[in-house]
């Protein structure tokens, strides 16, 4: 695990799956926000962009960022047959080296608390969790239960679903940080801790634009206690 200072704004970015050219503008654009740290969720590679230059973006940016499910697979030679897998063979020394350092989680300290970075849940990087909506069915984690219930964290970053989404418990928050791939909702948020909010952008039509900005703490949204307690029938609050 790693730890950041005191964060007061966070720039978020999901699954990266190789778009290096949205990711070099992500970058150039979270610059510009003057975040105070930067984190990605992982899955670097499996796309149809460059992974090795997706790595070097996010190693020489000194991106938080934690190992994907298709980080994972491609060490271990899995998975191989998924459309635009990439094959080991292709990566470089550099690349290896850090997809094999990678952690799966990553501890930061806000002004708010403390957040925890990871792909799925903690150490479980295919892990879904979803309170269950006419489309898709309830996602439990008794792995984020106990997460709750210990209390040591105020905020949860994870990946995974490419859905970018706000899930609210009562002793923490659950942010999903989407993707850069495909067509649906390609983008990225920023957390400003202080203003206790969470503003999304997205590409659209090769440029960035700012699409939503949500209260990271509202008493409109359902809370829930834990995943236990899904129950269906959510309306998502959506960051796109």
């Amino acid at each position: 695990m790693s730890a950041a200072g005191t964060i007061k704004k966070l720039g978020v970015i999901g699954d990266v799956h190789a778009e290096h050219h949205r990711l070099e503008a992500a970058l150039a654009f979270l610059q510009t926000m003057e975040t105070d740290a930067i984190v990605c969720t992982g899955d670097i590679v499996d796309g149809i962009g460059c992974p090795n230059e997706s790595i070097k973006l996010l190693d020489n940016a000194a991106i938080f960022t934690v190992r994907g499910n298709h980080d994972r697979w491609i060490l271990e030679d899995k998975a191989r047959h998924i459309e635009n897998a990439h094959n080991v063979t292709e990566l470089s020394e550099e690349s290896l080296s850090y997809l094999t350092s990678l952690p799966t989680q990553v501890t930061l300290n806000t002004i708010r608390g403390k957040l925890l970075l990871c792909h799925g849940v903690a150490d479980d990087d295919l892990r879904k969790v979803w309170p269950g909506t006419d489309r898709m069915g309830i996602e439990r984690s008794h792995l984020l239960d106990k997460i709750i219930l210990e209390g040591e964290f105020q905020y949860l970053i994870n990946g995974h679903m490419h859905f970018r989404t706000l899930i609210h418990f009562e002793a923490l928050t659950l942010i999903n940080a989407g993707t850069l791939r495909g067509e649906h909702w390609p983008g990225f948020s920023v957390i400003d801790f202080e203003a206790e909010n969470i503003t999304a952008f997205e590409f659209r039509d090769n440029q960035i634009k700012r699409v939503k900005t949500h209260d990271l703490v509202q008493e409109a949204h359902t809370i829930w206690a834990n995943t236990q307690s899904f129950c269906g029938g959510w309306d998502p609050v959506t960051l796109f």
